[in-house]
């Protein structure tokens, strides 16, 4: 079980790079969730989104530790920070 923080934003009307968040939220998902979310990065590439994943050393080997994705129209994108220090 780790934690997952998904943040949420909006671009910021009139704008190009200012991102306004809208929601914030905490979770305690498994691996095979974070496996699932990790997977289907590839689908979200072909479907004309942008999935940008930063990896880390952790005490579980080199994983991803944030998710930025950014819906096919630009103005939506998806922060999700993984916490594997939390796990129990």
């Amino acid at each position: 079980m780790l934690k997952m923080t998904s943040i949420r934003y909006e671009l910021k009307p009139g704008t190009k790079t200012v991102w306004v968040e809208t929601s914030k939220a905490d979770e305690t998902i498994t691996e095979d969730v974070y496996q699932n979310i990790i997977d289907a990065c590839g689908w979200f590439r072909r479907l004309g989104g942008s999935e940008w994943l930063e990896r880390n050393y952790t005490p579980k080997g080199y994983k991803v530790c944030r998710l930025i994705s950014k819906s096919p129209c630009r103005t939506k994108k998806t922060v999700r920070i993984f916490d594997w220090n939390s796990e129990k």
